[in-house]
């Protein structure tokens, strides 16, 4: 279990980053792209949900402790 939280935390933080990266991007270049907006907005859905997966993965490794 804690193999899955580690390597989820992993995951999570560099989707995090990606976002942020993907985020600034946009608003330096003025991004009006309808397809490039929904592409960064796929990650960051995806970052929530693999905050969420993490959350879940820690809170359950704290329990058994």
């Amino acid at each position: 279990m804690k193999i899955a939280a580690l390597v989820s935390a992993v995951v999570t933080v560099l989707v995090v980053v990606s976002t942020m990266i993907c985020g600034l991007w946009i608003r330096a270049n003025n991004v009006t792209d309808p397809g490039s907006l929904d592409f960064h907005r796929t990650i960051g859905i995806a970052s929530v949900v693999c905050c969420v997966i993490t959350a879940i993965l820690v809170i359950v490794l704290i329990r058994r402790v």
